[in-house]
């Protein structure tokens, strides 16, 4: 199972320098021996070059970034990918991008993913991102994931905005303390706005008492709304971060584009993708930092008008120890300074067990079925889980666990995806390498070691059909074909939810122990041998 490693970065520098010369007068004619002095002649005044017609404003923007402040470098890899260090230096050496000279933004989920993030709830985030000169973030789903307080904080300890055009206080026409509906900054001389559009299903894919008192409203009528105010107070470039996906964006734009937006920002399934809706480009671009959308922005200078929107997604990847932009130092360090705090808070206590949690078998593990359980908890619209025995390393006690509890017993830095499939694709799965399930429980027939599914049904008992899809949350891991899986014959296109497999279980601990309760798994095998 991949697990991350993270050299340190390194800091190149480069020096230039410039050197001239003068020119001799040669003597004058008939001056024989004796020396004449010239006058030297001024110089011809340099010729004034007309003022530039137009402006270029560079646009950059993440999606989804779930706190990927370290870079991926899997095992037997060559190449890194992503990390804010290695980020920044793109923006800055390849682009010629900072926070002075452009605008970059964040489209939202800017937290909950490896480590680094996750224990410190955000904290490291915001500040890799202070340090990065950020111009604006949009509040998406995930930014609630530790509740309102902790997003409040997390807002004022920001240096940039937090925005949220379409979210509001319930019942109200205030918008929470924490989120503006846009931000108008001044680049170059022109002004450039930006409006945030919160993802409007938060509702269903984060803890209900994180937004119960919030409303997410249409995202058109807000449009509707907000870009004639973002207009009248004088904004030239319109950058709406949109955080939903491409298609849904596209829809929404196409039956707004009257209203003079230059360029749309999408997200929230993971996917590099890129359309254009009456002119205005929509970029999704892609998830985790490993990519960006730059949009370069043309201005007439007598006009004030948007004449042109060219953009381009670029991909922060490269050789391991070899960038081919130097990192930035300050956000190596902040980075790494995240890992090391990290590892000092393992000793939180996160909740507490009823009773011990034996790693089991794949017909009964306590500690398997509490963690697939925790992840259709944390995602209630998936249909299945599937979790290889092997990913359990050590069984959990009764009583208080701490964050390095969890991190034993269950080691790997892996992610969850979202799988479809078929009902007779699930059997197969189940067949090769026997993963612990959640949500389902099946009866197999064993002839000669083999074993051979002989019923499968849902958690309700319900028959699942060969000839229905069905979507299963799984390692990616097990996607990639660890342990003989073979997921990614069947799904090409999952999506990645860019969160740990330990997040939801975590976020169960948080939430008993805030209750008073204690986690016990449900009670029962989930596979058995039958004649």
């Amino acid at each position: 199972m991949p697990r991350l490693h993270r050299p340190a970065s390194a800091l190149l520098a480069l020096t230039l320098a410039a050197c001239g010369g003068a020119a001799q007068q040669a003597p004058a004619p008939g001056a024989g021996t004796v020396t004449a002095t010239v006058a030297a002649a001024a110089p011809a005044p340099a010729p004034v070059a007309p003022p530039a017609t137009d402006t270029v404003i560079k646009v950059v923007a993440v999606s989804d970034f779930h706190g990927w402040l370290l870079p991926l470098e899997p095992n037997h890899y060559t190449r890194y990918f992503g990390g804010i260090a290695n980020l920044a230096g793109t923006l800055e050496h390849r682009d010629g991008v900072t926070g002075a000279n452009s605008v970059i933004l964040d489209n939202g989920d800017m937290w909950t993913g490896p480590t680094e993030s996750t224990i410190l709830r955000g904290e490291s985030v915001v500040e890799a991102y202070n340090a990065m000169g950020l111009t604006a973030a949009n509040v998406a789903n995930h930014e609630f994931d530790f509740g309102v307080e902790i997003l409040r904080a997390r807002a004022q300890e920001a240096k940039f905005p937090f925005l949220g055009a379409n979210l509001y206080e319930a019942g109200t026409d205030r918008h929470p303390d924490f989120v503006a509906p846009y931000v108008i900054v001044k680049r170059q001389g022109v002004k450039v706005g930006v409006v945030g559009l919160s993802y409007i299903d938060t509702p269903k894919t984060t803890l209900a008492k994180h937004v119960a008192n919030l409303e997410f409203r249409d995202y058109g009528e807000t449009l509707k709304k907000v870009v004639p105010e973002v207009k009248a107070a004088g904004a030239q470039v319109i950058v709406v971060l949109f955080h939903d996906e491409l298609a849904k964006a596209q829809d929404v734009i196409k039956a707004n584009a009257d209203l003079g937006i230059t360029a749309v920002v999408a997200g929230q399934n993971h996917r590099r993708e890129q359309v254009e809706v009456a002119g205005i480009p929509v970029v999704n671009p892609g998830p985790f930092g490993r990519s960006y959308v730059r949009f370069d922005v043309t201005v007439d200078n007598k006009t004030g008008a948007v004449t042109k929107v060219v953009p381009e997604t670029v991909e922060v990847t490269g050789e391991v120890g070899a960038p081919p932009f130097p990192p930035s130092p300050e956000l190596a360090r902040i980075a790494e300074g995240a890992r090391q705090k990290a590892k000092t808070l393992a000793s939180e206590t996160l909740g507490r067990f009823a009773k011990p949690l034996p790693v089991g078998d794949f017909t009964n593990s306590p500690l398997g079925h509490v963690v697939v359980d925790s992840w259709l908890a944390e995602f209630p619209e998936v249909d299945f889980a599937m979790l290889n025995h092997g990913a359990l390393r050590q069984p959990l006690p009764a009583g208080p666990v701490t964050m390095g509890d969890v991190v034993s017993a269950l080691p790997f830095e892996n992610n969850l995806l979202i799988t479809t499939m078929t009902g007779q694709a699930i059997k197969a799965q189940l067949e090769i390498d026997h993963p612990i399930v959640g949500g389902m429980s099946w009866s197999y027939r064993e002839q000669k070691n083999v074993r051979k599914v002989a019923s499968l049904v849902d958690r309700v008992g319900k028959p699942i059909r060969d000839d229905k899809s069905y979507t299963v949350i799984i390692l990616d891991f097990m996607y990639m074909g660890g342990d003989g899986f073979t997921f990614k014959q069947f799904d090409t296109a999952p999506v990645d939810t860019g969160i740990s497999w330990r997040q939801p279980v975590l976020h169960g601990l948080r939430s008993a122990e805030a209750s008073n309760r204690k986690i016990s798994p449900k009670v029962g095998a989930r596979a058995r041998k039958v004649r």
